[in-house]
């Protein structure tokens, strides 16, 4: 039976996505809706006066299509030298930063940042882009755009010629630098089942042509429910 898509669109790109879904899951994808995932692996971080590669661990959390959270610590040489997080509950982006106060921002531009990079990891999982909510656009053989029409976020789908998805790029501010960029996320080609979710071994991410981080996720939960208080910070 092949997979079910309900998203808009051509045929051409929802085969393209049908593709890609079969080649990371098989026939039988798993819904994904509320989902955590630990990653770990190393980030480019400022130590004195030099970037370079720091050991990160990464703990995320993803209400899809439209609440994330970030959990991040660097961690060079067993000490953590940055702890942060980054969260969107929907309305409301909130972030930390090496503090026990969680600061509000109302700039557009970094809720939308937010909103960008949790459309682009939906891609990563594939099966989100399926919903209702999403209108496909075929753009070649390998590659095609998917829409969320609820948040007006786009992100283009880079295939590889066995259909398995090679990157996952969008246009939005890097909040380190206050300046927009093409953010990507680059999957491994191969891939393995983490709790009974097939993941690509490594995920890697850019700003531009700049390394960002690349991480191996450890582990998933795919919950039916994640607390609204996740999102809100509620208790930092």
């Amino acid at each position: 039976m092949p997979v079910l898509l309900l998203a808009r669109g051509d045929t051409q790109a929802k085969d393209l996505l049908r593709r890609s879904i079969e080649a990371r899951y098989g026939v039988v994808p798993p819904a994904i809706e509320n989902l955590e995932i630990d990653f770990k692996g190393r980030a480019r971080a400022k130590v004195g006066p030099i970037t370079t590669w720091v050991p990160v661990e990464i703990t995320a959390h993803f209400r899809f299509p439209n609440a994330a959270r970030w959990d991040f610590a660097v961690n060079p040489a067993g000490l953590t030298l940055q702890r942060g997080i980054e969260a969107f509950d929907g309305n409301t982006y909130r972030y930390m930063r090496s503090s026990s106060t969680a600061l509000i921002s109302e700039n557009a531009d970094l809720i939308y940042s937010l909103q960008q990079r949790l459309w682009a990891m939906a891609a990563v999982l594939l099966t989100p882009l399926g919903e209702h909510f999403v209108s496909l656009k075929y753009l070649s053989e390998t590659n095609l755009e998917a829409t969320n029409t609820l948040l007006n976020t786009t992100v283009n789908l880079r295939l590889r010629p066995d259909s398995s998805l090679e990157e996952a790029c969008v246009q939005c501010l890097n909040p380190d630098n206050n300046r927009q960029q093409q953010f990507t996320m680059h999957l491994s080609q191969t891939q393995q089942p983490v709790d009974d979710i097939m993941m690509p071994t490594k995920i890697s991410s850019f700003w531009d042509k700049d390394a960002y981080f690349e991480a191996e996720p450890t582990h998933v939960t795919n919950s039916t429910m994640i607390a609204d208080e996740v999102f809100t910070l509620a208790g930092h």
